[in-house]
């Protein structure tokens, strides 16, 4: 049986590369993270450099992706609420346990509970990747259109 055609959103263009770079990004920080992890507490340099790619991470999911994606909503389906506000949620306590982590550990006073920040912290990020990819997916199918 045929498929019907699908015809793609003249903003994919500019979008789609921006989230290819994200994508990017965030295996930098998956690097990062397991480089911190494996790193000894002597290591402040690993830590340093993790800490840096985390925030890099998290400003360009708030401040490009998630806008640019919100801008999509408004174009394909002006009627709709927008991006999932339960996912944005979600992601935003995930923001606040990495702002945290970021805090702590800038200029870290003690490296005692490193190593259950980073768990916490990892479970964190795999949830967070995982409401993303809902949203970048969510994207993809809202700008094919038929």
């Amino acid at each position: 049986m045929l498929q019907p055609k699908r015809v793609i959103s003249p903003l994919r263009p500019n979008i789609d590369p921006l989230i290819q770079q994200w994508l990017k990004h965030r295996q930098e920080l998956l690097i990062q993270y397991s480089q911190a992890c494996a790193a000894h507490h002597s290591d402040l340099e690993s830590l340093e450099v993790f800490c840096q790619t985390l925030m890099d991470y998290l400003s360009n999911g708030h401040f490009k992706i998630f806008e640019k994606l919100a801008e999509c909503y408004k174009v394909y389906q002006p009627h709709s609420s927008g991006l999932d506000a339960n996912l944005l949620e979600k992601i935003s306590k995930t923001t606040d346990i990495a702002l945290d982590f970021n805090d702590k550990y800038t200029n870290p006073k003690s490296l005692e509970s490193l190593s259950e920040d980073l768990s916490c912290l990892g479970v964190s990020l795999a949830n967070r990747m995982d409401w993303e990819d809902i949203l970048i997916r969510d994207y993809l199918q809202l700008s094919s259109v038929e």
